[in-house]
């Protein structure tokens, strides 16, 4: 198996690596070779921590106006040095503790180690400002996380795995642990009633498409489980920006309220070229599988007892005859991972480039469910002038996801976990165990039944691309054009193969869902977004101590959506597997959905000794999916920061080296659907029908926030700690009502009328406690708080209802858990039955539960979330991170629970009943489905999430491998889950959906995550 994935790597590796080498061929020079000799000081600048490559370091040699900057494989080379002897050499760079080290005139192999800082000041942010500034001078929190570090060192397959537990305040709900699928993310909770809480993705500037919920919709309930976030390759990433609301997001307009997320992406620098070479093999399963299924339980008439059945015991090794080890083995499997990564980079003072490309092969639990991917990125630099910076951004990925069926019929885990001991035959029930019984007591046949019965898959090609021109024509004033393009193209498609073998097999047995005619459904998502992002700046000096920045800038988003599905059914014969040949060809939709934003602001920062920045801005912003009687809307900012460390005036004490208190207050929005202020009319038999009553009034959702703060790093910069408190409000939140029937409109109309409040603190503190030359130590400790509440319904009512158990009401969260609680049963141990429930009556009491009130039972969004992350440099050469985050103050549906008791009657209660204590949970059990409050539980949990070894070869065996550097990386993802949840999977949910919305967590026959090693080898040449 070593092998053969040997094998795969290099046959990858030479495809890609022949590409690159094209690429880089067209963008830089022959590479020159560095002579060393006498004159010369060269060597390479690592970080202390793990010993990666720095780039972009400037290295002074102190007392000689001599100096240079790293390149990417942070290598340097100063010449021009007279005389001999040592000289000192200074190196700094944003992030890390300046050094000073000696270096003897004539050596090549100088090595110097940065060890980073707890808290920086001086870095560099690009989200939520009008253009570039450091941190120090903007008066809100902005998280970032070093991407490249990461993914260095760490099991990171996805985007959302890369930001998950690395961004207070950010929490990633994961849907399936099927290869491929996606997650949900919420920054700082959930506050729209109606519209989506996704936040914003850009991309090196550019607005791409936030979808999360997209893919065949083969888990059920609507639900889809591919995130569009996990298109970028997270090796081509350096770095991440996080702004988490209004406060920071006014610049972004009427859809930023729930936040922004951008990545920036790899760089060149200049230099030589640079190749690096990263493989990854390893495998992943469902941990525990074979004792993590609940027993089923059934009476047979024949048997004359009440028979257990454990499902997950069913194998090959018990089968008998060819046709039930064909269809019958193993639930879950080993899935394997294969990935390939390359990337070259380098160039001049001019110009400067990076190509990357990759190709992943990735395998999971369930044996049809796999992803094949490649993607490619080239981004250009060039200064053609002293005052003129261009710069471009492409990057291209293509692939397939193929997914299990799992929507209320298949797949493994809904097979196993609602598997029956016995089944029908012949109008008698039998024991499943019978050797007839081809569907070997799953509910509707076995795992690999329905992986021959089903193909289901997603195929995805998309394009990011940017260009951007800054031109500094005077030295007062500055501006830069942004303009940008992501075009997506999404075919989804489930078919059925007529299977005339499944259907002789499977046609007598009661139960059976498996098709046999065959089908097959396909379906089209096109996005076209474009972006046009202007800013100038103008930078003028009032006094000695005071400065002006003026910037004035504008924005238009210009998104198109195209959906197309079309459907056949019944293949005259095996084989035909395209709608033309069908017997039964069903026209399917086509729709096109624009929405279109274009928006202006002017900001005013004043500038007291580098050290105290005020800033005020302004924003107007016009959409159109406003109605039209609204007008634009305006949002304004004002923000504050104040770097105390540096007052002379101020008693700091010694131990604090950085100090700085901020404060920023704005306001954003979230506009309605594209068509929720039009009224519309349906197509009928040659007519129009009256269809939404739309509504000329309606406006954007309107969101402000204050938050508050202050950053430090202590002890020599070997603490550093930030804190943010903050509150907010969203006012014009959007409810429907009754359409007025003078309209001559049915249905529901929107409107904007309700108010939600939120607050919450958030924390992130870094510390080295430990640092000694062969040995040190770093530790991070994030975390968040988050509260929110429904302030107004519109004042007609305070409770609406979005479904049996998941609703709205003044006073709670928004979408929190609501329904009939049992409190009280008697038993009548003759029947076996609970009898006269009597429910809680919301007011300390009981009542007769039939006409009981639904009572507050939790909330469904997380309240608290947090990670904790250790780092453990030995000898310089080895690096042992650990990883562990948690997600607490929810509540959860099991719905496993449900449909194994309410609806298929199987679990052992109901056949057990003396057995339980509660007879009140008696009660609502036997009740089948009218109750859910038993099913909802705590859903809090801890992971211990990543843990990995990565040893660097000594520089002498790198180069004898050609290398410069090479290093190998051992991790482990997923290893331990610490929760009281009684279901499966704290962590699997409905991504989207009926029950998987925006607020229902919801778990119904979706796979565990999976547990994964992977081994990752790595040169740079």
């Amino acid at each position: 198996m070593l092998h053969s994935a040997v094998r795969w790597a290099a046959s990858r590796a030479r495809t890609i690596g022949v590409m690159l080498g094209l690429a880089a061929a067209t963008l830089a020079p022959a590479a020159t070779a560095v002579a060393q000799s006498t004159g010369t000081i060269a060597g390479t600048v690592v970080n202390e921590k793990n010993g990666s490559p720095i780039g972009d370091a400037q290295i002074m040699v102190e007392g000689r106006n001599i100096g240079t900057t790293t390149d990417n494989a942070g290598r340097f080379r100063l010449a021009g040095l007279t005389g001999s002897g040592q000289v000192q050499v200074t190196v700094r760079r944003i992030g890390f503790q300046p050094r000073t080290a000696g270096a003897t005139i004539g050596d090549a192999n100088v090595r110097i180690a940065l060890s980073e800082r707890a808290m920086e000041l001086t870095s560099v942010v690009v989200t939520g400002t009008a253009g570039v500034a450091e941190k120090r001078a903007i008066g809100n929190a902005v998280t970032t996380v070093n991407a490249a570090e990461v993914v260095a060192t760490q099991p990171v397959n996805s985007f959302q795995e890369l930001l998950n537990g690395r961004a207070s305040g950010v929490s990633i709900v994961a849907s399936s642990g099927q290869v491929g699928t996606g997650s949900r993310i919420r920054v700082r909770g959930a506050s729209s009633l109606s519209l989506s809480n996704d936040p914003l993705i850009y991309v090196d500037g550019v607005r791409v498409d936030n979808t999360q919920a997209s893919g065949p919709s083969n888990q059920g309930f609507g639900s889809a489980s591919i995130s569009r976030w996990n298109d970028f390759n997270p090796d081509d990433i350096e770095s991440l920006e996080v702004i988490k609301g209004p406060a920071a997001a006014t610049l972004y307009g009427t859809e930023a309220s729930n936040g922004v997320i951008q990545i920036i992406t790899k760089k060149g620098a200049a230099g030589r070229p640079v190749w690096n070479v990263t493989a990854r093999g390893g495998s992943s399963w469902v941990p525990d599988w074979l004792t993590r299924f609940d027993d089923n339980y059934g009476t047979v008439p024949s048997a004359g007892s009440t028979t257990a059945l454990d499902t997950v015991s069913i194998s090959t090794r018990q089968l008998n005859d060819s046709l039930q080890r064909k269809f019958g083995n193993d639930i879950f499997t080993s899935g394997t991972l294969q990935d390939i990564q390359m990337s070259v980079s380098g160039g001049s003072s001019a110009v400067r480039y990076y190509v990357g490309g990759g190709y992943e092969e990735n395998q999971g639990a369930e044996r049809v469910n796999r992803l094949r991917r490649t993607n490619l990125r080239v981004n250009l630099q060039a200064n053609p002038s002293p005052k003129i910076d261009l710069q471009s951004s492409l990057g291209y990925t293509t692939g397939r996801t193929y997914l299990p069926f799992e929507s209320g019929g298949g797949g493994a885990v809904w097979g196993t976990v609602f598997s029956s001991p016995s089944f029908l035959y012949g109008g008698v029930r039998v024991p499943s165990r019978n050797p007839n019984n081809p569907q070997l007591g799953f509910r509707s046949g076995p795992p690999n039944a329905y992986y021959e019965a089903y193909d289901v898959f997603q195929d995805a090609d998309r394009f990011t691309g940017s260009f951007q021109f800054t031109n500094r024509p005077t030295s007062w004033l500055n501006h830069r054009l942004i303009v940008g393009l992501d075009r997506l193209a999404e075919n989804n498609e489930d078919r059925t193969p007529r299977n005339d073998i499944i259907g002789a097999t499977y046609a007598s047995f009661a139960g059976s869902g498996l098709p046999t005619a065959g089908s097959i459904s396909a379906s089209t998502r096109d996005v076209t977004l474009t972006s046009y992002d202007y800013v100038a700046n103008a930078d003028f000096q009032l006094s000695g101590a005071v400065k002006s920045v003026t910037s004035v800038g504008g924005q238009i988003y210009l998104r198109q959506t195209r959906f197309r599905s079309i459907s056949g059914s019944t293949f005259p014969a095996v084989g035909l597997t395209s709608i033309s040949s069908a017997s039964i060809r069903n026209v399917g939709s086509d729709e096109l959905v624009q929405n279109n934003t274009v928006g202006a602001f002017i900001q005013q920062q004043f500038v007291w000794n580098d050290r105290l920045f005020l800033t005020a801005a302004i924003r107007t912003d016009d959409n159109s999916a406003f109605g039209t009687n609204f007008d634009a809307v305006t949002y304004p900012k004002l923000s504050a920061s104040w770097v105390l460390s540096e007052e002379p005036s101020l008693p700091i004490p010694a131990f604090v080296n950085q100090l700085r208190v901020r404060s920023a207050y704005g306001a954003s929005g979230l506009q309605p659907g594209a068509f929720d202020a039009i009224r519309t009319y349906s197509a009928s038999g040659g007519f129009l029908t009256p269809s939404s009553a739309g509504n000329p009034d309606l406006g954007p959702e309107r969101s402000t926030e204050l938050e508050v703060g202050f950053d430090a790093g202590m002890w020599n910069d070997r603490v550093g700690m930030e804190v943010t408190y903050f509150k907010g409000s969203t006012k014009d939140a959007i409810l429907s009502r009754q359409a007025p029937p003078s309209n001559g409109f049915p249905g529901l109309q929107l409107f904007n009328a309700g108010q939600v409040d939120r607050d919450g603190l958030e924390w992130i503190v870094r510390g080295t406690p430990l640092r000694r030359d062969n040995v040190s130590l770093d530790l991070t400790l994030s975390g968040s708080v988050n509260n929110y509440n429904i302030a107004s319904l519109g004042g007609t009512t305070d409770f609406v209802s979005l479904s049996s158990n998941v609703a709205h009401k003044v006073g709670y969260a928004p979408g929190a858990w609501w329904d009939r609680r049992v409190v009280s049963a008697e038993y009548n141990p003759t029947t076996k039955r609970a009898t006269n429930l009597l429910c809680d009556n919301g007011a300390g009491g009981t009542v007769a539960c039939a006409t009981a009130p639904r009572v507050f039972l939790g909330n469904s969004v997380p309240t608290q979330e947090g990670s904790f992350s250790a780092g453990l440099t030995l000898f310089k050469n080895i690096r042992v991170n650990a990883f562990v985050d948690w997600r607490g103050g929810y509540k959860k549906l099991d719905g496993n629970y449900r449909v194994r008791c309410g609806a298929f009657v199987l679990c052992r209660e109901l056949y057990y009943p003396d057995e339980v204590e509660d007879k009140a949970l008696l009660g609502a059990v036997q009740a089948g489905t009218a109750y859910t409050h038993h099913l909802i539980s705590d859903a809090s949990f801890a992971r211990f999430r990543e843990l990995a070894a990565t040893y660097t070869l000594p520089q002498s065996f790198a180069r004898r491998l050609g290398a410069s550097r090479a290093s190998i990386t051992v991790a482990g993802r997923n290893l331990g889950l610490w929760t009281n949840f009684p279901g499966i999977e704290p962590e699997a949910s409905f991504n989207g959906g009926t029950r998987g919305g925006a607020f229902g967590q919801w778990e119904q026959s979706v796979l565990p995550q999976l547990r994964q090693f992977v081994t990752t080898v790595n040169f740079n040449f």
